[in-house]
């Protein structure tokens, strides 16, 4: 009886372990066979105590790892081992918005909008490979070359705007 409740034991010691250590479910299987053999080495002494632990073990499984993943993380300690939502900590996110926007006051990329651009010039924020972010007026513009490769920090012209694709051509210095 005393290696049941020995073995009873390490499986308690496991799940818990499997909270601070994740291994995808192996210390959780092996937590699961030393209950399956508590309550195997426990029917061989008494009836009544493997029924006894064979209740007691999923009961106690089910709890530990509901802990585990609904109130440790709300701890001091569980903060530290679970990475949060930056919404959920408190910090206001500004509000959602491309990081490449046209020049349109609306941040709209229709052709009407970005139909100005022809013939002006920037600076490839990204390498163009063949496609990348272009600096114009201050502002950032995702833009597709006709082609060609381009560094970062090259000068540009837009060639051409076709419905929201916009063209750049590198200009020689």
């Amino acid at each position: 009886m005393e290696l049941a409740i020995f073995l009873f034991a390490v499986g308690v010691f496991l799940l818990l372990l499997e909270m601070i250590l994740p291994s995808f479910g192996l210390i959780t299987l092996m937590a699961l066979g030393s209950f399956g053999l508590s309550v195997w080495r426990a029917s061989e002494v008494s009836p009544a105590a493997a029924w006894a632990m064979g209740i007691l073990a999923p009961v106690l499984t089910i709890a530990i790892l509901y802990a585990g993943i609904k109130i440790v993380p709300k701890t001091s300690w569980g903060r530290g081992l679970v990475l949060q939502n930056p919404a959920e900590e408190g910090v206001q996110l500004p509000p959602t918005r491309s990081e490449s926007v046209s020049l349109s006051p609306d941040g709209g990329t229709s052709e009407e909008s970005l139909a100005p651009l022809v013939g002006s010039e920037g600076v490839a924020h990204t390498g163009l490979r063949p496609v990348g972010v272009v600096l114009v007026a201050g502002r950032r513009v995702d833009c597709v070359t006709e082609g060609a490769m381009i560094d970062a920090g090259a000068r540009v012209r837009i060639v051409k705007v076709e419905g929201n694709r916009v063209v750049v051509r590198h200009v020689k210095v």
